[in-house]
């Protein structure tokens, strides 16, 4: 009599919902929200069906932060692996962030073999350093602090597109063959805080990569075979070879609303980033006649150091975008900056990173006082339409180099915003209004405040 009396209940109050009933999509969503592959497999105590919903989620991350989980961490990968049904996988992301933790060779070789059959996608490895002293497995070397990673020498990552290793030491050749022969499809690779086991020349041949971010230490040379590459970053390198590029036509900015416009063949880049040394300079800017953001982070010294850095920034490639940054030492920094500023054409929008101290005079004789080094009257910029400044804190040696900036007629007449240092969060208005003053009358300045997570006006 009480079932009936519930069934009745039950009746007149309608249907009940539950999240069982919720498609597989929608549940992977919902699951995908918890960040983790483990805070998803924990969910299995909800429901029969959900012990295997979580192992078809298109995408699996594992983090560890801690040494006390360590064994508990590399067990819940491995189960995790083990357990996933599903025949790809979009993504798989696997970090542990803490020096004292280790990782046998043994289980990564398993986790390389699981990203081989299943990842469609991006493969996101991150490996703790190996701390001073201690000892290393058959996967692990020692050397600068770095674990050496030994990549699969056999099989095919044949599905995968992004690539990212941090913090390691790899051999040269077991690079080489994982991006030219073992990812045929690899669009994206990124080698962030790599050393070599020995100094060697890198050599990456694929006709599908398109973004290379190379920051490898121990590089002698990289010869770059890679004729589909869009966007391109390299730092501290000394020498790099150009194989094979692929020729694109492109639409000159004023011939744009021509009917009869004329295609010009043009080897384009995207994006192309040069950090620490200036010797590559030359053969990039060789090789890639226009790049929408030409990005440039370098070290500059005095002397032959500042000629070399002359020589070879004396052809800049035609940029959309111009961003730079200049590290001197015993070196002034408005006549670097302002050398490469005369290089530029068909610039729109120019981009400024301030140094945050003033650096020491340079050393007598260098060739930066030579008479013109901080003329501005060749710097034309007939295109310019934005200047942004990053990093102004309001020091002398700042306020310095706008004002100097400033007295460009076209970059006086551009619209300027001018960012304040993020560890500040007030400036003077006294300061605000000198860098006004000294622009040209009618001239459009703003500065911006980095609050709750983005830029906001400054009053």
């Amino acid at each position: 009599m009480e079932q009936d009396g519930s069934r009745r209940r039950r009746r007149r109050l309608g249907p009940t919902y539950r999240f069982s009933d919720l498609p597989d999509d929608v549940l992977h969503r919902i699951l995908l929200r918890l960040g983790s592959a483990p805070a998803a497999a924990r969910t299995s105590v909800l429901s029969q069906r959900w012990r295997r919903v979580w192992t078809r989620l298109p995408g699996l991350v594992f983090r560890d932060h801690g040494p006390l989980r360590n064994r508990s961490f590399l067990s819940a990968v491995d189960g995790g692996l083990a357990r996933y049904s599903a025949p790809t996988l979009r993504a798989l992301h696997i970090s542990m962030f803490h020096v004292a933790s280790r990782v046998p060779a043994a289980r990564v070789a398993g986790w390389l073999r699981f990203a081989a059959e299943h990842v469609a996608g991006d493969l996101l490895l991150c490996l703790p350093w190996l701390p001073a002293g201690g000892d290393a497995e058959e996967l692990l070397g020692v050397g600068h602090g770095f674990r050496q990673l030994r990549l699969p020498p056999a099989g095919a990552f044949a599905a995968l597109t992004v690539m990212v290793i941090r913090d390691a030491r790899i051999d040269a050749r077991d690079l080489e063959r994982v991006v030219c022969w073992q990812c045929p499809f690899l669009l994206e690779l990124h080698l962030v805080a790599i050393a070599l086991v020995a100094v060697s020349d890198i050599i990456l041949r694929s006709t599908s990569l398109r973004r290379l971010n190379f920051e490898v230490g121990n590089t002698t040379r990289l010869v770059l075979d890679t004729p589909s590459i869009e966007e391109l970053s390299v730092s501290n390198l000394a020498k790099v070879s150009v194989v094979a590029l692929k020729l694109e036509e492109i639409v000159p900015r004023h011939d744009a609303s021509d009917p009869h416009r004329r295609r010009l063949l043009a080897r384009h880049l995207r994006w192309l980033a040069v950090k620490g040394s200036h010797l590559v300079m030359p053969v990039l800017m060789r090789h890639f006649d226009t790049v929408d953001q030409l990005e440039l982070d370098l070290a500059v010294s005095s002397g032959e150091d500042y000629k070399s850095f002359l020589r070879a920034t004396t052809k800049l490639a035609k940029c959309d975008v111009f961003v730079v940054k200049l590290t001197t030492e015993w070196h002034a920094y408005e006549s670097s900056l302002l050398y490469l500023l005369r290089k530029l054409a068909g610039t729109r929008k120019v981009v400024v990173h301030l140094p945050w101290t003033e650096g020491p005079p340079c050393m007598p004789g260098c060739n930066c006082g030579r008479k013109g080094s901080l003329n501005i009257d060749y710097i034309k910029l007939e295109s310019l339409e934005v200047v942004e400044i990053n990093d102004f804190t309001g020091e002398d040696h700042q306020v310095k180099i706008l004002k100097l900036l400033l007295l460009c007629k076209n970059i006086s007449a551009s619209r300027i915003v001018i960012n304040i240092s993020r560890l500040f969060r007030w400036l003077s208005e006294g300061t605000c209004q000198r860098i006004r003053d000294e622009a040209h009358p009618g001239s459009d300045i703003k500065f911006n405040v980095w609050l709750n997570g983005r830029w906001e006006p400054y009053a």
